[in-house]
């Protein structure tokens, strides 16, 4: 492997995240806001190793004796790539000699983070795990992946016939990986409103999720759109920007993979949690990412 393909800075970690081998867990929490890396912290019971480099912030550390590394990517699914690549070839790829390794190193790579919400009975505050995810990004059609090819239909054919719309977007989905559909049904969090289902992950925050600014938005109904669909008696529960791309990534690289988001704002009420009241947001984040680290430490 050529040193351009995997580029690594002077002391030998990866170029972007900034991470040496022996540095990353391979039980991983990706968290959207760097800003969390904090959080996390504040829940381990010993760091082990910090660092960062432009929006990417890690540590790692124990919580209950396992290791888990928490990285702060920034938004999006080329920041999700990067991370997650990176992250691999921490432990698949001697990187002194270019090669990888002969044997294959499974990551668990658990997305927590924020979102929408789209169905009228959940409210402010829900936890919601994504067992299934839909995006529009052309991320997967650069990787070998296994996708969900008849949920990806059904959506794309209801948005172009069933309800008449003009909404013809190359649409895609992949599920969470086993594990994590495990502990989701394993561990349902007592006080907290929990929501399971299918999330779209949007290539952007304002027009990719229907919202209306200065600009001539060409889907303004996008939201209702998605939230009147369902597919096996399963329906799009929430809106965020990472978990398709990140769970297409995990099948393509052979990893686990599994998004628990916090709902902070509800668009078919147009209720945003810092202005409409509701729990803290600071607290529920903190007991999201306290059932992350609890999934997490089950990893072997």
């Amino acid at each position: 492997m050529r040193p351009s393909e995997l580029p690594l800075r002077p002391d030998g970690s990866v170029y972007h995240i900034a991470m040496k081998p022996g540095q990353a867990s391979h039980r991983c929490l990706l968290l959207g806001d760097p800003g969390r890396v904090a959080l996390v912290e504040s829940l381990l019971d010993e760091v082990q190793h910090r660092g960062g480099n432009r929006e990417f912030v890690w540590l790692t550390g124990l919580y209950r004796g396992k290791s888990i590394t928490a990285l702060g990517t920034g938004i999006g699914a080329d920041n999700t790539e990067i991370a997650l690549v990176e992250l691999d070839a921490l432990h698949n790829i001697d990187l002194g000699r270019g090669v990888p390794f002969p044997t294959h190193k499974k990551l668990y790579f658990l997305r927590v983070g924020t979102c929408g919400l789209l169905q009228p009975e959940a409210s402010l505050g829900a936890a919601v795990f994504s067992s299934s995810a839909v995006g529009v990004d052309p991320l997967p059609l650069f990787y070998e992946t296994s996708l969900d090819t008849d949920l990806a239909e059904a959506l794309d054919s209801y948005c172009r016939k069933v309800r008449g719309v003009s909404c013809p977007l190359p649409w895609y989905a992949v599920s969470a990986t086993p594990f994590f559909l495990s502990q989701a049904r394993r561990y349902l969090p007592a006080g907290l409103p929990w929501v399971e289902g299918i999330t779209y992950s949007a290539p952007g925050f304002y027009g990719p999720q229907g919202r209306i600014g200065r600009g001539r938005v060409r889907f303004p109904a996008f939201a209702d759109l998605l939230a009147s669909f369902s597919y096996q008696g399963i329906r799009i529960q929430n809106i965020e920007m990472e978990a398709a791309p990140l769970y297409a990534l995990a099948h393509a690289f052979g990893h686990e993979a599994g998004a628990l988001c916090l709902g902070i704002a509800h668009r078919q009420k147009g209720e945003f949690i810092y202005q409409d009241g509701g729990p803290s947001p600071e607290e529920s984040m903190k007991r999201i990412l306290e059932i992350g680290l609890e999934w997490l430490s089950d990893v072997p």
